[in-house]
């Protein structure tokens, strides 16, 4: 069997890329938007791609609308959020519906899960019944088009246990972990699985983190591929999701690259429509005017599809028909643009790990060495993984904190309603 790299798959099913990816939208040279399609440069091609039905359930189609060939890789993510949050109104007929649109659209995907969060807090109990129904009814109904994970949900390592005790013995093809928001969750959880000697069972294919992508978890989930590949024999595929590479945008910045010791990324910052220009003092003790060549190319680090022709004239002005060139050309741009670059770290980082532990040690920061350190020590000896994670909890939440929020969600959400 071959060695399986971690896995990142793009979440841009909501959103202002949508309609770039219905209309198939080019590049000025000719080349499609469309990263994941057979029509892209093979180079930079990236067939996989995460949608959503709480967003889309009721278009059946969307997969072809978004011209998600044969060839691409979907991951299916069953709208559990939305519904916890209300946007979604749950009633039993919607788990149908959901059900249905998964499998229409999606290779692998999440039960229809209901995460104990914002109208569910508190509600452990109720978040954790329905979800359990929903679970019986899946299973029953699963035609084996479409593999679908279990998924553990909690707030605090009490409820994560009492989830995992209760849903474990479902026959699915592995795992959703949805619910961490921190570090020292996440942790517990693979702990526990391991304690429990969840990876080594034959039907866990999949191992699936919603909405995970910083640098420090990209080390992190690397590293665990590399400890389940030896582990299982290469069974398991890990992978994580995020809508990092869109949202960025919305707020004007581009990704420029990573930086390992710091765990962050390099931002440019493009105001919408701004002029480029400002007041500077010059020599002669005069006030001057600089203004940014327009025809220059926005600087791209790795030299990707979507910015071969990417200049400043995109982040400003209107169209020819009238529309705001930054929404309508930019935009799209540094969301592509971006993607690539998550993408590329995330090559790099498979390698990086792949290497000697040891050397990990001068490219990341000490805390994060330790993370990964702990990793090894809880795969060595599986039995032992909660006294593991007893003993580097400390570290786990000095350097955790939350695991993923690289822009203001609420803000986020603004501009991406339904």
């Amino acid at each position: 069997m071959n060695k399986k790299e971690f896995l990142y798959i793009p979440s841009l099913s909501a959103g202002s890329m949508v309609s770039a990816f219905k209309k198939d939208t080019k590049f000025e040279d000719g080349t499609t938007m469309r990263f994941f399609s057979k029509e892209y440069p093979e180079k930079w091609r990236h067939p996989y791609f995460l949608v959503t039905a709480g967003h889309h359930y009721k278009k059946m189609d969307f997969r072809q609308q978004l011209g998600l060939d044969d060839g691409t890789f979907v991951f299916g993510d069953s709208g559990g959020f939305q519904i916890a949050t209300g946007a979604l109104k749950w009633d039993s007929t919607i788990r149908e519906k959901i059900f249905h649109w998964l499998e229409a659209n999606s290779d692998v995907a999440a039960n229809l899960d209901i995460p104990p969060r914002v109208t569910f807090e508190n509600r452990f109990n109720d978040s954790m019944d329905i979800s359990f129904d929903n679970f019986k009814w899946f299973e029953k109904h699963q035609s084996g088009k479409t593999k679908f994970l279990n998924v553990i949900q909690g707030t605090f390592n009490e409820e994560y246990a009492t989830w995992y005790h209760k849903f474990k013995d479902f026959d699915f093809n592995g795992w959703c972990i949805g619910g961490p928001k921190k570090l020292v969750d996440f942790m517990y959880v693979i702990a526990l699985m391991l304690k429990e000697r969840e990876f080594e069972k034959a039907h866990v294919q999949y191992v699936h983190l919603l909405g995970i992508s910083k640098i420090s978890d990209f080390f992190i989930l690397a590293t665990l591929q590399n400890l389940m590949n030896k582990m299982t024999g290469n069974r398991i595929q890990l992978m994580s999701d995020s809508s990092s590479p869109g949202q960025y945008p919305v707020f004007g910045t581009y990704l420029h690259s990573g930086n390992y010791k710091t765990q962050t990324f390099t931002e440019l910052y493009f105001p919408k429509n701004a002029e480029y220009r400002r007041k500077t003092h010059i020599k002669q003790g005069k006030d001057g005017e600089i203004t940014i060549d327009k025809t220059k190319h926005v600087p791209c680090s790795i030299g990707c599809p979507a910015c071969t022709d990417f200049t400043y004239e995109y982040l400003g002005g209107q169209t020819t028909t009238g529309l705001d060139r930054y929404s309508q050309e930019g935009m799209p741009r540094m969301v592509v643009h971006n993607t690539h670059l998550y993408c590329e770290i995330v090559k790099d980082i498979n390698k990086l790990t792949d290497s000697h532990v040891e050397l990990l040690e001068t490219a990341i920061p000490a805390e994060l060495f330790n993370v990964i350190v702990s990793l090894h020590e809880m795969f060595a000896d599986p039995d032992n993984a909660m006294n593991v994670y007893a003993a580097y909890k400390k570290t786990y939440k000095k350097f955790g904190g939350d695991s993923i929020s690289t822009t203001d969600a609420n803000k986020f959400s603004e501009f991406f309603k339904f």
